[in-house]
């Protein structure tokens, strides 16, 4: 059942999908991946995936968002190392927020926000037991963020440059061979920059967003066989200006199905 309704989902959203994948095409949160091997891997690989996921999420930001990883090209090293190169778009369903700047500021801190997001993402392997691994995680990655309407007709768009840097943990919490299941959970504190021109701060955000913001955050996720993720995210900027909304924590859920494995 749950497959069909994301079925549904996705073919609502086809015409935005493909305008975007147009768009991708034209230009050069991320979601974790988690490692399923119990040993050393016997080879390296290299994969390419397009449109793998669907993802809904809702924020403390009182935005309900549907997001899609649209294309992911993934390297896997024999010794642990990953890295991808990862687009995602983002699309806001319903927003309750009444404030425009922060709702343009909801994308901003969304780790997949923005109609068109570009992640670069690596891990090295700490330690690795039969049940459980750390690494180290990086991730890097430049939005295309769709902000509030301005007065003269002047662009409402800018980008947003970001990174996390963060220790992953995962842990294998139950596993049958026989079905073929399995649940997972991770975690990833971290933390994280966000740069933007000075001038898109001054128009979006009333200065009350320095060009370079900086800030700490953590995710928490549970993975079952390998398709359906339950992720809660909280993160902060802490050099925002003094009694600003922006400086406030802020919460996100997510649900994410992967259509392949």
């Amino acid at each position: 059942m749950k497959s069909i309704q994301w079925n549904l989902i996705f073919k609502n959203n086809y015409n935005w999908l493909v305008g975007f994948l147009l768009l991708c095409s034209l230009s050069s949160a991320q979601l974790l991946e988690l490692d399923y091997s119990k040993g050393k891997r016997e080879e390296s690989s290299l994969r390419i995936h397009f449109i793998r996921q669907g993802i809904i999420g809702i924020s403390s930001l009182q935005h309900f968002n549907l997001s899609a990883e649209v294309f992911k090209l993934r390297y896997d090293g024999k010794k642990g190392t990953h890295i991808s190169f990862t687009v995602y778009s983002t699309q806001t369903l319903w927003k309750g927020n009444k404030t425009d700047a922060l709702n343009t500021f909801e994308f901003v801190m969304n780790p997949i926000g923005g109609t068109a997001n570009g992640n670069f993402f690596t891990s090295f392997p700490l330690s690795k037991k039969e049940h459980s691994s750390s690494k180290i995680g990086v991730s890097i990655g430049t939005k295309w963020v769709e902000g509030q309407p301005l007065p003269n007709f002047r662009n409402s768009t800018f980008f947003d440059n970001y990174s996390r840097v963060g220790w992953i943990y995962q842990h294998l919490l139950a596993e049958d061979p026989l079905q073929n299941s399995s649940l997972y959970f991770w975690s990833y504190p971290n933390v994280q920059l966000h740069q933007s021109t000075e001038e898109s701060r001054a128009l979006f955000f009333n200065n009350e967003l320095p060009s370079l913001a900086y800030g700490y955050g953590i995710e928490l996720g549970l993975e079952y066989n390998a398709q359906l993720k339950l992720i809660l995210i909280g993160q902060q900027l802490v050099n925002t200006t003094s009694e600003s909304d922006f400086g406030k924590f802020i919460f996100r859920l997510s649900v994410a199905y992967r259509f392949k494995k």
